[in-house]
């Protein structure tokens, strides 16, 4: 399972930083004035962290980091998005079965560029249902950050390989990469009412300013119009 899941974040990274990836916001017929109050799971975060070279390894410190600045930016803007208070779940098994669930329909709805058809995974339904509740939010944060030295060692190494080259391939080194993924689970009507991702950004995934902003831009035209 750990592989498997790996492999998912390697695929995420992947599409995260493909500008091909469409960012479409994808809707139920459900208004976003019906959803007056939700519940959300615990954030999820991915973020690697790159060494030596360009091989990228996931960092727990740097996943944790980003994961708790989103959770304290979702309870700051609790007003702007409707949302309540978190869905509490002790059992690590269980927090993992979520975790999966919660990145296959974010996956199945990004390759589906639909939502049509697609109905809740059996844990996350019958979470909410325990609890009583009808909407859900979970956001999915992916990126990856560089150890200091790192990237202008890789910017000598891209100019070394342009002027052997004559300059006609020149790879352009990413410093640091951010990628947020937001999804709002329905278990009223077994749907996904709701699922955007923002597009990627060259930016820390551990600054707390650029995680509010692309919270912000994630959810600009459903619960707030976007700024000019």
């Amino acid at each position: 399972m750990r592989t498997i899941l790996k492999l998912i974040i390697g695929i995420s990274i992947i599409v995260s930083t493909s500008s091909c990836v469409s960012n479409k916001m994808l809707t139920s017929s459900v208004p976003p004035s019906a959803i007056n109050e939700m519940v959300y799971f615990e954030p999820i975060s991915y973020i690697h962290l790159i060494k030596k070279g360009n091989k990228s390894k996931l960092n727990d410190s740097l996943s944790q980091i980003t994961k708790n600045k989103v959770e304290n930016i979702l309870l700051k803007n609790k007003g702007k998005l409707n949302i309540s208070n978190s869905i509490k779940v002790e059992n690590d098994t269980l927090t993992k079965r979520i975790e999966n669930e919660i990145i296959f329909l974010i996956q199945t709805a990004s390759r589906n560029k639909s939502l049509k058809g697609l109905t809740l995974t059996p844990t996350i339904d019958s979470i909410l249902k325990s609890n009583n509740q009808r909407f859900a939010l979970a956001i999915v944060s992916v990126g990856f950050g560089r150890r200091k030295g790192n990237y202008s060692g890789q910017v000598a190494k891209a100019i070394g390989i342009g002027v052997l080259t004559l300059g006609m391939y020149i790879p352009a080194p990413v410093k640091s990469n951010i990628t947020i993924y937001g999804i709002i689970f329905d278990s009223k009507l077994n749907e996904i009412a709701f699922y955007k991702r923002t597009k990627p950004i060259e930016k820390s995934p551990t600054d707390s300013k650029i995680l509010e902003k692309q919270i912000t831009k994630l959810f600009e035209g459903y619960f707030y119009k976007r700024k000019r």
